[in-house]
C-alpha cells in the first residue's frame, strides 16, 4: 500500500512539475514568438556549428590540461620540500581568488602573446585557441588540486599504514589503494568541476577565440537579433554538458554498487 501510494504522489508531482515547465516555455515562446526568425537561425547554422567544436574542441582541451595541472598541483601539496608545497600553494589561492576574466586579459595581452618568439598560425596552431586553452586549464587546474588534496587527505591513515605494511612503496600505495578509494569521492566535483569548465569557456571570447558565444555576438550583430539568438546557445551547452552529467552519475553507481 505504501508503495502504490508513492508511485501516485510521484506522478501527480512529475505531472505538476511537466505543467509547470509546459507553461515557462509557452510564456518564453510567446514573447519571441514575433520576433523570432527560425528560417535566419538555420540560414547561418554553419556559424552556429563552427563555434559549437571550437568550444569542444577547446574544453576537451582544457579538460585533459587541467586534469595534469591538478594532479600536479595535489602532489606539490603533499611534497615533503617545503618550497615545493608553498609554492603550490600560492599559486593556487592566488588563481582561485581572483577572477578568469583577468587572468585571461593579464594573461594573454602581458604575459604569453608579448613574450611568444614566433606566432603559432605558422604551425598550424591557432595561438588564440592554444593559450585559451593554457589559460582555462591552470585555472580549471587550480579548483581539480583543490578537490584531489581533499579526496585523499580523507582517505584513513590506517590505509596508508596498512599499505606500507605489506610491502607497497609510495607509488604503489597511491596507485593501488590510495587513487581508487580517492576518485569515488571526489567524482562529483569532478563532473560538477568539467561542466564548469564548458561554461567559462565562453570567457575566451574576450581574448577573440571564436567559440561558440563569440559566434552567437557575431550571429546578433549580422542580423539585428535579440534574445532569439540564446536560444540555440542554450541547446549547444546543454549538449555538451548533458553528456558528462550522465556519465558522472553512472560512474557514481558503478562504484557505491562495487563497495
Amino acid at each position: 500500500m505504501r508503495t502504490n501510494t508513492q508511485r501516485v504522489w510521484n506522478a501527480i508531482a512529475a505531472l505538476l512539475i511537466a505543467a509547470l515547465f509546459a507553461a515557462v516555455c509557452n510564456l518564453v515562446f510567446a514573447k519571441l514568438g514575433g520576433r523570432t526568425n527560425w528560417a535566419k537561425l538555420w540560414e547561418f547554422r554553419a556559424l552556429w556549428f563552427t563555434g559549437w567544436w571550437c568550444t569542444l574542441l577547446v574544453s576537451a582541451g582544457a579538460l585533459v590540461g587541467s586534469l595534469i595541472v591538478g594532479l600536479l598541483l595535489m602532489a606539490g601539496q603533499r611534497s615533503p620540500l617545503p618550497a615545493v608545497k608553498w609554492s603550490c600553494r600560492f599559486f593556487l589561492e592566488f588563481v582561485r581568488d581572483t577572477p578568469l576574466l583577468v587572468q585571461l586579459l593579464v594573461g594573454y595581452f602581458v604575459i604569453f602573446a608579448p613574450l611568444m618568439s614566433r606566432s603559432l598560425d605558422g604551425m598550424g596552431w591557432n595561438e588564440k585557441i592554444v593559450i585559451g586553452i593554457v589559460l582555462l586549464s591552470l585555472f580549471e587546474g587550480a579548483y581539480l588540486g583543490e578537490i584531489f588534496r581533499g579526496g585523499v587527505e580523507s582517505i584513513p591513515r590506517t590505509q596508508w599504514e596498512s599499505a606500507r605494511a605489506v610491502g607497497f612503496n609510495r607509488r604503489q600505495v597511491y596507485r593501488h589503494v590510495i587513487f581508487p578509494q580517492a576518485l569515488r569521492r571526489v567524482l562529483p566535483a569532478v563532473a560538477g568541476q568539467a561542466v564548469s569548465l564548458i561554461k567559462d569557456s565562453s570567457l575566451l571570447s574576450i581574448i577573440g577565440v571564436q567559440e561558440f558565444y563569440y559566434q552567437s555576438r557575431a550571429y546578433s550583430t549580422r542580423t539585428y537579433s535579440g534574445l532569439d539568438a540564446y536560444i540555440p546557445l542554450a541547446v549547444g551547452y546543454l549538449i555538451l554538458t548533458l553528456p558528462l552529467v550522465f556519465l558522472s552519475s553512472r560512474l557514481e553507481r558503478r562504484y557505491r554498487d562495487e563497495t
